[in-house]
């Protein structure tokens, strides 16, 4: 017998189908792609994965092709990755408003009134004279009166900004992303183009086509969010719908359900299986010459080819459509074990046209989805009730859906947990939406309604009314669950990489013991001893105190370590508008290698750009302590904190200038300001701390003071020597001082301030005092975010 033949026999007592050489191939090129941004970790993945395949008897030669496919892999993704933006025009850096003008190369919508509109060959037009810009502009168009087409011209006046993000470490990527889609600036407008229009354009057949549909289904669905469900159902087109609603779906673990990907796909394929029925029904001698298997696959081809169309052909669809389209070919040729094969050769065909997917969150999702139920699923299906019965099928049928979701969700879990750092464990919902939304939403109120619309608008109506009807009721039953605390959310461990790799060798190994391979078991104690060892390893470094200036655009958040591990948060950045900051970007953070726990906050003042982000902290985190000066935000902000304060049963404690809190011994802030009795203005009340470790004064954060507190400060006569100043109000004019400056004495000064912000912080006279005064001046607009640690002897050491 040869390896091959044992390997597949092995995989086959396994439970699973086996693989053959070039299915094995595919990984090793998807970790060689993956190894231009995280080389180590998918150079470790890679070796443990060569490893774990020559201890299952690898095919002779099968190494050198396993090792020329990662080298491979990686050439191929940096060749496809566009080359990084030129230099900031100099307009741009000066946030000067330009006539930008381009062409639409795509239409995206999203809940709240938003478009997200691509725009190529994009021309500006500044005082300085025109600048073609490099790859795309993604213009964001809050409450716009028109659609743009694919193809039309467009001018507006607006300011144009590099396409950054948020730039933490451990956390999504957005400036990478961006570049991986040749995204490299962005704008935003807000209602009808003041200073601009769209270019006259006479769409093409199928556009009009495409706008005849859209209209006919918003004239015909009611205006309520039941509604907006048919217009995201039908072609992702979720304009319509609020972010309550999006919220309310989250909640309920179906998000799925309105991002158009292979479940919508399976909507429409099962009415081409549908229809084959109906012909076996009609006609059963049409079965003597094609199965109805075959003869589903297609009378289903055309439908999913219009329903990809319809949903312009978005990356998700694509993907569920090239899966579709090999899962069909085979069960054409009477191939077994189509799932995994069919997934295998969709994710070729994806590399191939377009290598850089890998790093799409979209992909990553399609891609362990299917590959969890495949492996998983058939183990499940055991559980399944084996009756013959109506009400046994029907369990059957229910438990089978429920099955598929834990399934997917299991081969998710980590990468879910990564990228958002909150558990939903709520699948239920998916054993009644998915059904409904498969049987009679989508085919029958939905496409129905639709093809009605043309030659019966009542019929339409009724139907779409209908659909309608059973969503809110549904919206219904998800806000009532959520109310009294049925759906519940958790903040999670963030898994480092070392960790994403173990669950999945942990996984592995569970299949093994419920297959009784237990022979197999023993392979993967070895990577997991070393995933083990890279993670335990750095712990047995000295540790000391470390600050992290998070990124939070134009807002504050402070994150101190102490040498035995206590974490202290000093505001949570935040921002204006109904952007969570902490359920984004902070929390997220603080859960990455770690459990979700807070021992002290600090709020310097109850300004949203301070207090926003942490809202989440305090409901979803273990939070010990809670300090302020007394000033806690209001409106809607404040009730959050105050029901967070309630069910945690957490007292805010109020602090005053001669405060002193003890974080770990020989840690300490010490509260500088504000002084008894002082009369400020709000900013001007702002806490000023000063972080001290045995002896040496590390850090002072100054809140947002601007002048009247600077000046009460400086009164005081405190000692407010430190090696880092974090400056008052985010660099601002207004927090200008010479004097506090003299007095601080700092060997490097940091701001917190968001790219290019509308108040032009860090504000010039600062910035040129410390040029002057030879200080090096660092911000989270230039760097993204910043850390710096302290040694036992002092030493001050910058993190990158």
């Amino acid at each position: 017998m040869s390896f091959a033949d044992s390997d597949l026999n092995s995989m086959s007592r396994l439970g699973l189908p086996g693989l053959f050489l070039w299915q094995k191939l595919v990984p090793a090129f998807v970790f060689g792609i993956l190894s231009i941004k995280w080389f180590f970790p998918a150079f470790v993945a890679f070796s443990i994965y060569v490893f774990l395949l020559i201890c299952f008897r690898l095919e002779k030669g099968g190494v050198v092709l396993l090792i020329l496919l990662f080298w491979l892999g990686g050439w191929y993704g940096n060749f496809a990755l566009p080359d990084p933006a030129g230099p900031m025009p100099e307009w741009m850096e000066k946030r000067e408003k330009v006539l930008v003008s381009g062409q639409v190369h795509a239409v995206h919508s999203a809940p709240g009134n938003k478009l997200n509109i691509l725009l190529q060959d994009v021309v500006c037009n500044s005082t300085q004279g025109q600048s073609v810009l490099e790859g795309y502009l993604n213009w964001t168009w809050e409450k716009p009166d028109l659609i743009p087409l694919v193809g039309q011209k467009v001018e507006f006046v607006q300011r144009v900004k590099p396409a950054t993000g948020f730039r933490n470490s451990g956390l999504w990527d957005y400036g990478f992303y961006s570049r991986s889609k040749n995204i490299f600036y962005r704008a935003y407008t807000s209602g009808p183009l003041k200073d601009g229009e769209l270019k006259p354009y006479e769409p093409d057949f199928l556009q009009k086509l495409r706008i005849s549909l859209r209209t006919h289904i918003l004239q015909n669905a009611p205006p309520t969010q039941g509604g907006a469900f048919f217009p995201a159902l039908l072609t992702g087109d979720r304009f319509f719908l609020s972010k309550d609603t999006v919220e309310l779906v989250r909640r309920a673990g179906v998000s799925h359900v309105l991002a158009l990907s292979g479940l919508h796909v399976g909507f429409v394929a099962s009415l081409g299986f549908l229809l084959a029925w109906v012909v076996g029904f009609v006609a059963p001698g049409a079965y003597l010459r094609i199965s109805r298997l075959k003869l589903g696959v297609l009378l289903a081809a055309p439908l999913v080819l219009f329903y990809l169309w319809l949903g312009q052909f978005s990356p998700s669809l694509l993907r569920a459509g090239c899966m579709f389209g090999f899962w069909g070919l085979l069960l054409l040729v009477d191939r077994g074990h189509i799932l995994l094969d069919g997934l295998f050769l969709a994710v070729v065909l994806i590399l191939v046209f377009s290598p850089l997917s890998v790093f799409d969150l979209g992909f990553q999702l399609s891609v362990l989805a299917v590959a969890g139920i495949g492996l998983l699923f058939p183990f499940f299906r055991k559980l399944l009730p084996s009756g013959s019965g109506a009400l046994s099928k029907g369990c059957s049928f229910l438990l089978a859906v429920l099955y598929v979701s834990l399934c997917a969700n299991i081969a998710l879990y980590p990468v879910l947990v990564w990228n958002f750092g909150t558990v939903l464990p709520n699948v239920l919902f998916n054993v009644f939406f998915v059904p409904l939304l498969g049987l009679f939403l989508v085919p029958v109120c939905g496409f129905g309604g639709l093809a009605a619309s043309y030659f019966c608008p009542q019929v339409s109506q009724q139907l779409f009314s209908a659909g309608s009807w059973c969503l809110e009721q549904m919206l219904s039953l998800v806000r009532i669950a959520a109310e009294n605390g049925f759906l519940p959310e958790y903040a999670s461990y963030r898994p480092q990489w070392e960790g994403v790799l173990g669950y999945y060798l942990l996984l592995g190994g569970v299949l093994f013991l419920v297959s009784h391979q237990y022979k197999w078991v023993k392979f993967l104690v070895l990577p997991l001893v070393l995933l083990v060892g890279l993670r335990v390893y750095p712990t047995f470094e000295e540790r000391g105190v470390r600050m992290d200036l998070l990124d939070t655009g134009q807002s504050q958040c402070v994150v101190i370590t102490g040498p035995l591990g206590s974490r202290t948060v000093i505001d949570g950045g935040g921002s204006f508008g109904d952007f969570d900051m902490g359920r984004a970007v902070v929390g997220p953070w603080l859960c990455y290698g770690a459990f979700p726990e807070v021992d002290n906050i600090f709020l310097t003042h109850g300004d949203s750009d301070h207090a926003g982000g942490l809202a989440f902290l305090l409901e979803k985190f273990r939070v010990s302590h809670f300090y302020c000066n007394g000033d806690m935000p209001a409106g809607e902000l404040g009730e959050r904190f105050a029901k967070a304060f309630a069910e945690a049963g957490l007292e805010p404690e109020v602090l005053g200038q001669g405060a002193l809190i003890f974080l770990e011994p020989g840690l300490s802030l010490e509260i500088m300001h504000p002084s008894a009795g002082f009369g400020g203005k709000k900013n001007d009340r702002s806490l000023y701390l000063k972080l001290v470790w045995n002896g040496r004064p590390l850090l002072s954060v100054a809140g947002d003071l601007d002048r009247k507190g600077i000046k009460d400060l400086l009164k005081s006569g405190l000692d407010l020597k430190s090696q880092i100043l974090i400056l008052p109000h985010h660099g601002s004019a207004g927090g200008y001082s010479t004097q506090l400056y003299d007095r601080v004495d700092p060997e490097i000064v940091l701001a917190a301030c968001g790219v290019l912000n509308r108040f032009n912080f860090v504000a010039e006279k600062v910035r040129n005092e410390f040029v002057k005064r030879e200080i090096p001046l660092d911000t989270t607009a230039d760097s993204g975010m910043i850390s710096i640690s302290w040694n036992s002897n002092g030493t001050m050491r910058r993190w990158y």
